[in-house]
């Protein structure tokens, strides 16, 4: 009886294998997917166009140009400051050596945050391609 064990595991074992479905090969006429319209951060590749963001921050009207890599070029109570990316938990973080930052979270809205100033909530909406 001994004999039947390994037999009957087997015989088992090949029916299983034999009845599980085969995959398909994947399919390449599938093309992928559509980028999303309202990407989380502004574009991060070098050779991306630069996006032009007018924010309204709690009255204090900021634009930002993202060159679509690490930098930003921000307006603000007529001055221009010249931020880069800083590693951040969510969003994209850009700052600057005076401790200016404007972190972006979503596709249009930001907190500009300035020494000696309260943060402000910023909302926002694209430029017009020119």
């Amino acid at each position: 009886m001994r004999w039947h064990s390994p037999i009957l595991v087997a015989a088992i074992g090949g029916a299983l294998i034999a009845c599980a479905p085969a995959e398909a090969p994947p399919d390449e006429r599938t093309p992928p997917p559509a980028a999303d319209a309202a990407d989380p951060t502004p574009p991060d590749t070098a050779t991306a166009a630069p996006q032009i963001i007018h924010y309204d921050c709690e009255g204090t009207p900021v634009d930002a140009t993202f060159d679509g890599g690490d930098r930003a070029t921000v307006q603000v109570d007529g001055m221009t400051l010249a931020m880069q990316t800083e590693p951040a938990a969510s969003g994209a973080k850009y700052v600057d050596g005076d401790g200016n930052v404007l972190w972006t979270r979503g596709a249009t809205d930001a907190l500009l945050m300035r020494p000696d100033q309260p943060d402000r909530s910023c909302s926002g909406s694209p430029a017009a391609p020119v």
